[in-house]
C-alpha cells in the first residue's frame, strides 16, 4: 500500500470543539496519493463482494473531481407518503451486516422526517484544500412523487412499482477519490452527542484515526485482489472495439422483450392533448415521458460497470439496496450547495452525435440555430432562475453560463449555469422544497404541468425525475437528477426517458426522441445480456 501522507490532526479537533460552534460529529480523514493511472477502480466488483445489502457509489465520470463509495449503513430512513420507517443494521454471529431491522415508524413528509432524522447530528465544513465537500451524512434518493407532499396533485397514474418515494442511508464512513489532486481518502464521522469526558473524546479520536487507516488498508486490498474484475472489464471493452470493426452483433434502439405500459399511439395522442392545453394557454411547455422494461438476469452491478464504460457521465450512482436497484448515469445537476453558495445546471435541447467529427460539428451547429429548442431553453432557464430565487438572498441570482453544448456517448445537449446566495434563516431542505422536482423534467409553468404529466402518464414516475444525491453533516448538499437512470426491481430493468412537448411539436418525432434518450442505457443493457450469455456459454471443444 502506497504511504499515508495525511491524517486530520487532534490539534485540528481541538479547534473544532473549541471553537463557538458546538458540533455533534467530527470527521477524521486519512489519504494516501494514487497513481496516475488508476485514479478509479476499473470495475468495482471488488468492492461489492465486500459491500454488504446496501451501498452507493456516487461517480463524477471523466470530467468531475470527486467520487464516493460508502456502504453497510448503521442506518436506513426511508418512506412513502406521509409514512416513514427508520431501520437500523443488525449484524449476524460471525459479526458480519445481515440485514436491517426496524426500529421505528412514524408520521412525516418526506422532507420533513429526513430533517428530523439528521436533527442534532452537525459537523463541521472542510475547506477545500483540506479535504472534499462529503466527509459523511446521508446518501440515498428522492422519488419524483415527493413533489406530493410539497404541492397538492390529482392521484391519477397507476403505482406499479411500489418503491418508497425515498430512501437514505446514514454513512458514517465513506471512500472519496479526488481526481484532481490523485488523493484517496477515507472519512470515519465521530458522534460526540452528549460527550463531555475529555479522555473519552481523545479515545474517540484515536480509534477513528485506526479506523481511517484501516480503511485505506481495504482499499488497496481490494485493489489487489481485482484481478479478475480488471480481466472484466478487459473483455468488456473488447467487445466494444468489436463493434467498431462491424464484427459485434448490431443492437436494436429497444431490446426485443421489451414492453411499455405506454405504446407509441397512446403517447402521440397524449402528445396532442398537451397541444391542446397550450393552445389554451395553460402551460407553454410539458416534458412527456414513456417508461420501457425488460426482465434480466443480469445484475445491477454489472450494468452498472457496463453503463460507466459506455456512457461515462457527470452524475453517474450506483444505488443498491434488498429490494431494488438504481442504476445511473445521469447529465443533470438539480442543486449543489456549498456554503451558501447555490448552483443549478439544467439542460434542455438534444441532437444525436454524429457519426464523424464534421457530421457531429454539424448537429452542433443544427442545435444551436434552432428556434425551437433555443426558445424552450431559455424558457427553463427562466423557470430555474424563478426556483432558485425562492430561496435565495435578493438579487442574488444569476445566470453564470448560457446554452452550452455538452457531449455525451449518444446525445449532445444544451445546458445553462444558474447560481444564487442562500437565504437566511434557510437549509437544505428548504432548497429542496423550492427547487424539486427540476423544471427540465416536468415543463412550464411547474403545478400545471405536473397535473398533466398525472393524467397522461399511465405509471407514476417513481424514482425516475427525483434526485440521487447527499447532504453532509455541514449542511452541504449535491444532487442530480435521476434520468438516463435504470430501476432494476424484481429482476425487470425500467428504463424511462422523456421529451419536451411545444406547440410546434411533431408527435411522431417527440416519440423518437424519447426512445433515443434511452439509447444508451439499452445499448449497456443488451452488452451486458451478451456478455453474460457468452460467460454462461460452455467452452467449444477443440478436439
Amino acid at each position: 500500500m502506497a504511504e499515508i501522507i495525511g491524517c486530520t490532526s487532534w490539534e485540528r479537533w481541538e479547534s473544532w470543539l473549541g471553537g463557538e460552534k458546538r458540533y455533534t460529529t467530527l470527521p477524521v480523514l486519512a489519504s494516501l496519493r494514487l497513481p496516475e493511472k488508476g485514479l478509479l477502480p476499473e470495475s468495482w466488483e471488488a468492492m461489492w463482494l465486500e459491500a454488504g445489502p446496501c451501498s452507493i457509489v456516487l461517480e463524477s465520470g471523466k470530467s468531475g473531481r470527486y467520487t464516493y463509495m460508502g456502504r453497510r449503513p448503521a442506518e436506513l430512513l426511508q418512506g412513502k407518503g406521509g409514512h416513514a420507517e427508520q431501520l437500523r443494521l443488525r449484524t449476524g454471529e460471525d459479526g458480519r451486516p445481515a440485514d436491517y431491522e426496524l426500529v421505528e415508524r412514524f408520521e412525516a413528509a418526506p422532507l420533513e422526517a429526513v430533517r428530523r432524522w439528521m436533527r442534532g447530528s452537525e459537523g463541521p465544513r472542510l475547506p477545500a484544500e483540506e479535504g472534499p465537500a462529503w466527509t459523511g451524512g446521508i446518501g440515498g434518493f428522492w422519488g419524483y412523487d415527493i413533489i406530493r407532499s410539497i404541492e397538492r396533485l390529482p392521484e391519477l397514474a397507476e403505482d406499479d412499482l411500489g418503491l418508497p418515494d425515498y430512501l437514505f442511508m446514514r454513512l458514517d464512513e465513506l471512500w472519496i477519490v479526488d481526481r484532481k489532486e490523485r488523493l484517496l481518502y477515507a472519512s470515519v464521522h465521530v458522534p460526540l452527542a452528549g460527550q463531555a469526558d475529555a479522555g473519552a473524546i481523545r479515545a474517540a479520536y484515536d480509534a477513528a484515526v485506526i479506523r481511517a487507516e484501516e480503511m485505506l488498508r481495504e482499499w488497496a486490498d481490494w485493489s489487489a485482489s481485482s484481478g479478475a474484475a480488471a480481466e472484466l472489464a478487459d473483455s468488456r471493452r473488447q467487445l466494444l472495439e468489436r463493434e467498431g470493426d462491424g464484427s459485434a452483433p448490431p443492437f436494436a434502439d429497444v431490446p426485443e422483450g421489451a414492453a411499455s405500459p405506454f405504446l407509441k399511439d397512446r403517447y402521440m395522442n397524449a402528445v396532442r392533448r398537451i397541444q391542446d392545453y397550450i393552445a389554451a394557454g395553460d402551460v407553454f411547455q410539458v416534458n412527456l415521458s414513456l417508461r420501457q422494461q425488460c426482465r434480466t438476469e443480469t445484475s445491477p452491478e454489472e450494468l452498472y460497470e457496463w453503463l460507466r464504460l459506455i456512457n461515462p457521465s457527470p452524475y453517474m450512482g450506483l444505488l443498491r439496496t434488498p429490494a431494488f436497484q438504481l442504476v445511473s448515469a445521469s447529465p443533470e445537476l438539480l442543486v449543489e450547495m456549498k456554503d451558501g453558495r447555490l448552483a443549478t445546471r439544467p439542460i434542455a435541447g438534444t441532437r444525436r452525435r454524429g457519426r464523424t467529427p464534421e457530421e457531429d460539428a454539424a448537429m452542433e451547429r443544427e442545435l444551436r440555430a434552432s428556434e425551437k429548442e433555443t426558445a424552450e431553453h431559455i424558457m427553463l432557464v427562466d423557470l430555474e432562475r424563478n426556483d432558485l430565487g425562492r430561496v435565495s438572498s435578493y438579487g442574488s441570482v444569476r445566470v453564470e453560463e448560457l446554452m452550452a453544448v455538452e457531449r455525451y456517448s449518444h446525445v449532445m445537449h444544451m445546458a445553462s449555469q444558474v447560481e444564487g446566495r442562500l437565504a437566511e434563516g434557510l437549509d437544505a431542505f428548504d432548497v429542496i422544497s423550492g427547487v424539486f422536482p427540476g423544471g427540465t423534467i416536468t415543463g412550464a409553468p411547474k403545478i400545471r404541468t405536473m397535473e398533466i404529466i398525472e393524467e397522461l402518464e399511465p405509471v407514476r414516475r417513481g424514482p425516475y425525475t427525483g434526485s440521487m444525491g447527499w447532504i453532509d453533516y455541514s449542511g452541504d448538499m449535491e444532487f442530480n437528477i435521476i434520468i438516463r437512470t435504470m430501476a432494476v426491481v424484481d429482476g425487470q430493468v425500467h428504463i424511462q426517458a422523456g421529451a419536451g412537448i411545444v406547440i410546434d411539436s411533431d408527435p411522431e418525432r417527440e416519440y423518437k426522441e424519447s426512445i433515443s434518450k434511452a439509447r444508451a442505457l439499452w445499448r449497456a443493457f443488451q452488452y451486458a445480456e451478451l456478455h453474460r450469455a457468452a460467460d454462461a456459454a460452455p467452452a467449444s471443444d477443440t478436439n
